[in-house]
């Protein structure tokens, strides 16, 4: 009975520590792609169709996929 118990709580903690990599690496790649976006020229973003304005948008739309 006790193994069960462990090794069902070592399985919950294994999850919980994917769940947070997954999160940290999320939030890295959110910050790679605001820095990306933030250093670009005014010229560079309207090749890519989006204005200065509408980098946060951008960004906020592709974290929430």
């Amino acid at each position: 009975m006790r193994s069960e118990k462990q090794a069902t709580i070592l399985a919950l903690l294994r999850r919980a520590v994917a769940a947070l990599g997954a999160r940290a690496q999320a939030r890295r790649h959110a910050r790679q792609q605001a820095s990306q976006l933030g250093g670009m020229s005014e010229h560079e973003l309207l090749d890519l169709g989006i204005g200065r304005s509408e980098v946060p948008a951008v960004l906020s739309a592709s974290q929430a996929r």
